[in-house]
């Protein structure tokens, strides 16, 4: 049977753009933070941060990076979903030192995770070896089946994805507790790193506002594309 309470998480996850003041309890927030932390994530390498933002100064900066979006100035938790591009080796040390703290380092984790990831992702000095390594990677293709080797805009893009769907599974988890969200890709990047005094290789996915829906919080009836203009079989 199907899990209820999953789907009717799904159905009732709204884009809330006006909140009530109700502050949203830390044990709330730790929960919806350690499922987005269950996320997938690409080679498991989990490249993001969740910055909750509480110093009011910094917190009315975000806003204004946020351009005083309604969502950003109502909500009683901001946070910054960053993603990094640059943690890969760090990630990478931790899954083999935990992967070596259970017993034994199979030779399929060894060579995944010591030779293949790095080929995947240095993208060298400058990112120049990036733009070799894909030619090398789409001339292979023609002959067998072969992976993008990555420039570091192929990076980034990775990078975001895997933060992404880490932030979809913190809004579900939310909605699950019965707390709502409202992410915002609408934001000044540059005044937005500064202001979280982020590393050169971190950007912000997106800022989250969550808390307790407002009567006016939902603005309109959702609306859905046609199903077969997003399914296709072949």
């Amino acid at each position: 049977m199907p899990d209820s309470a999953f789907y009717a998480a799904v159905e009732t996850r709204r884009t809330v753009r006006d909140f009530l003041p109700e502050a949203v309890p830390q044990e709330v927030l730790d929960r919806a933070v350690d499922a987005a932390r269950l996320a997938p994530s690409s080679s498991n390498l989990q490249p993001w941060e969740f910055v909750v933002i509480r110093d009011p100064q910094v917190r009315q900066a975000a806003n204004a990076a946020c351009l005083d979006q309604l969502p950003a100035k109502t909500a009683p938790v901001l946070i910054a979903q960053v993603t990094h591009r640059d943690t890969w080796r760090r990630n990478r040390d931790e899954i083999l030192r935990i992967f070596e703290g259970r017993g034994p380092l199979r030779p399929s984790q060894a060579s995944y995770y010591r030779k293949i990831i790095p080929l995947v992702y240095t993208t060298g000095p400058f990112g120049l070896l990036g733009p070799l390594k894909r030619v090398i990677s789409r001339v292979a293709s023609l002959f067998k089946p072969t992976p993008n080797l990555m420039s570091r805009a192929d990076v980034r893009v990775m990078a975001h994805k895997s933060t992404a769907l880490a932030a979809a599974t913190f809004m579900l988890a939310l909605r699950a507790e019965g707390y709502d969200t409202c992410p915002m890709e609408g934001f000044d990047p540059w005044r937005a790193k500064a202001l979280l005094d982020l590393p050169r290789h971190a950007e912000v996915n997106m800022f989250l506002a969550v808390g307790r829906r407002s009567e006016t919080g939902v603005w309109w009836d959702r609306v859905l594309m046609p199903r077969d203009w997003v399914v296709r079989e072949i």
